[in-house]
């Protein structure tokens, strides 16, 4: 698998996503040992299909390495339950019958994602061969509270899913990203610094009620990673992932294509670190959203960054899109503001290489798409910086998947949770109530 070149780049502040375009990536081959044996090959075989990393029973017997007897019983009941439909594929391979093609059933149902930011929501609907029903963005603002922006959500979704002529009832599972601690487990948002009123709001129970499937609900730069790293070649694991915006996150996917929560889902929540010794300048007694004092979020982030061009500029008006639009024209005060930052989120960034020791450093937001300025000063300071062992082989790079990262993340997470071993038992559950 070659490395893709970037398919879309990070918007403008009203234009939609290219998600007509989004490439379909790979799903993990590790399902939960505690299930039967027999569950766990059917949620491999259908990962595989889904992924379209092998489609014919050939393809799934090298693929798998399971014996031609044990993949063909567990393709047959799929078969049956109409989970996996075949066809012939037109070509004959040699002198037999046309080469029979895998797929999965489109009636097997959707995957709603919605893909949070403090001022829209990117919504988007796919089948479990990853493949863009429906799509829409909205424009909110996330101090609105949960209860106002949930009800946005869930009526903006189910329109889009009316419009299509879809049906609502086959959503098999909602996928939520938050700008904000996450406890996964909980599916609520924990103290989230730039959300008010959405501490321990019940973010899964409330999307489950509303549209009656199980929800997941993650840190919005966790899905961002998750995209990232599942449309890249295995060898660029782990992938640590840095989204630089209103605040400043960071996800690890780990070598073995999984998600780093931690033990309760903090992991690298990086924008909170405090950085000491060279990087003191006036601006380390800043105090932070989260209430502490010299956060790189609250010196560096891209909102930081404005509240510094205005202050240099003389002007209070200035926005984040001016931001980007004079660090794009070379604006020298844009321009130096922007480095400085660099510096400060490259030391927190080699530090985490220590920790992390990732083959691969992606950085995403739309300030680092509109300009290389971060990109050079983040690496120069992480090579400088960390040691030889851990950056002979390190790529620090723009993100390849853009603004679309975390849709294709939720629609990754939400696949692979219909397509597990609880889940194709509710699926076969399904067509034998059906039938």
């Amino acid at each position: 698998m070659s490395i893709p070149t970037k398919f879309g780049q990070w918007p403008c502040e009203n234009d939609p996503m290219p998600l007509d375009v989004l490439p379909k990536a790979r799903l993990a081959d590790l399902i939960d040992t505690r299930w039967p044996m027999t569950d766990r090959v059917a949620a491999l075989v259908t990962r595989l299909i889904a992924a379209g990393t092998a489609t014919t029973r050939p393809g799934l017997v090298t693929a798998t390495g399971l014996a031609r007897s044990t993949l063909n019983a567990q393709l047959d009941r799929l078969v049956r339950s109409d989970i996996v439909l075949r066809r012939e594929s037109g070509t004959a391979a040699g002198r037999g019958r046309p080469a029979e093609q895998l797929a999965l059933n489109p009636a097997c149902g959707f995957v709603l994602v919605a893909d949070l930011t403090p001022h829209h929501a990117n919504l988007a609907l796919a089948n479990l061969a990853q493949a863009i029903l429906a799509q829409t963005r909205i424009d909110l603002d996330i101090a609105d509270g949960p209860e106002a922006i949930l009800d946005l959500v869930t009526r903006s979704a189910l329109d889009m899913v009316t419009r299509r002529g879809l049906d609502a009832h086959q959503i098999r599972v909602v996928v939520m990203s938050l700008p904000g601690p996450v406890d996964i487990h909980g599916g609520r948002p924990v103290r989230p610094p730039i959300m008010p009123g959405w501490d321990e709001y019940p973010v899964a129970h409330a999307l489950t009620t509303s549209f009656g499937c199980p929800t997941l609900v993650d840190n919005d730069v966790n899905l961002m990673a998750l995209g990232e790293a599942r449309c890249l070649p295995p060898d660029q694991l782990p992938l640590l992932f840095v989204k630089i915006g209103t605040g400043i996150g960071g996800g690890l996917v780990t070598a073995d294509g999984q998600l780093h929560h931690g033990a309760d889902g903090a992991a690298l929540d990086i924008g909170h670190l405090r950085l000491t010794g060279g990087q003191e300048t006036a601006q380390s007694g800043v105090v932070c959203s989260c209430g502490n004092v010299g956060c790189i979020e609250a010196t560096s982030s891209v909102a930081a960054i404005t509240r510094h061009l205005r202050q240099a500029k003389g002007d209070p008006t200035l926005t984040t899109a001016d931001l980007g639009r004079l660090v794009h024209s070379g604006d020298a005060t844009a321009t130096h503001l922007v480095r400085e930052a660099a510096d400060r989120i490259g030391e927190a960034v080699a530090a985490l290489v220590h920790i992390c020791n990732p083959a691969r450093i992606v950085l995403g937001s739309p300030l680092t798409a509109a300009s290389d300025d971060i990109l050079a000063g983040v690496r120069s300071v992480v090579y400088r910086r960390a040691l030889p062992l851990a950056t002979r082989n390190l790529v620090l790079a723009h993100s390849v998947t853009g603004a679309a990262a975390g849709v294709i993340g939720g629609i990754v997470l939400g696949t692979e949770f219909v397509l597990s071993p609880s889940g194709i038992d509710s699926l076969i559950r399904s067509h034998r109530a059906r039938g």
